[in-house]
């Protein structure tokens, strides 16, 4: 069976989306569809390749949060596959070995994890050593929302509709909603919009107490009357885009 390109085998995850970027390097393509599978349906965006030179290739070409490769790969382990990209200064991100295999070479740097795979401890795994990344996301994503929502006009304080965006750090569900969040409100004039977001790991502000917050990640429409909350990962966007439209927010042209 011949090989399809990279680009036919990288996919796009859920909508939702982390917009953390694995690498899957595995030459069985049961194997390498079923993961891919259960990679993305937990939000991860993920680019499969079968053989260690196909996947040096996708290391040179594009930035990866992750790279999760097989041991037996057909052309080189996939230790020594982690070692070629280390010593060429292309493996910039963290790496994980699967494999069945008894014997090991090349992998003493390289965290492994052992055949048959319990998924649901494979994702917690995941978790974990994507826990540092997924904090730059959020704040470079937190950020985002207050640059763009900080270019407003001071005149329309009337017409504003306020929010207040209860997040937590390193959080998964946060950071997906802030992402969805991020993807509608881009097509908002920020003069018309207040939000803050406030990540409750680093801060406690009066507003917390007084909004009841239970859960993270929470939206709170705390103005005008009646206040609004909407609670996840804010999958259902249209629910905010409501809000907005009752607010008569203007389309950007």
């Amino acid at each position: 069976m011949g090989e399809a390109s990279p680009s036919a085998q990288s996919k796009v995850g859920l909508e939702a989306s982390l917009g953390l970027q694995i690498l899957y390097v595995e030459d069985d393509l049961d194997i390498q569809e079923a993961l891919q599978e259960v990679l993305e349906a937990a939000g991860y965006r993920v680019t499969v390749a079968s053989t260690a030179t196909e996947g040096l290739s996708l290391l040179r070409a594009q930035k990866f949060h992750l790279v999760i490769t097989d041991y037996n790969l057909p052309d080189i382990n996939g230790g020594r596959m982690l070692s070629q990209a280390a010593e060429a200064g292309i493996l910039n991100c963290e790496s994980l070995i699967l494999t069945g295999a008894s014997r090991l070479d090349d992998v003493t740097a390289y965290r492994v994890i052992r055949k048959p795979i319990d998924v649901d401890k494979l994702l917690l795994k995941l978790s974990e050593i994507l826990a540092p990344v997924r904090t730059q996301e959020l704040a470079k994503a937190k950020a985002h929302l207050e640059v763009t929502l900080d270019r407003r006009n001071d005149t329309d304080t009337q017409k504003r509709i306020g929010f207040t965006f209860y997040i937590s750090e390193a959080s998964t569900s946060s950071l997906r909603a802030l992402r969805n969040l991020q993807k509608l409100l881009d097509e908002y004039e920020p003069s018309q919009i207040d939000l803050r977001v406030v990540d409750l790991s680093k801060e406690r502000p009066a507003s917390f107490d007084e909004d009841r917050i239970t859960f993270t990640p929470t939206l709170v429409k705390r103005s005008p009357e009646p206040r609004v909350y909407l609670l996840g990962t804010l999958e259902h966007i249209q629910a905010v885009a409501d809000l907005l439209g009752d607010a008569k927010v203007e389309r950007k042209k």
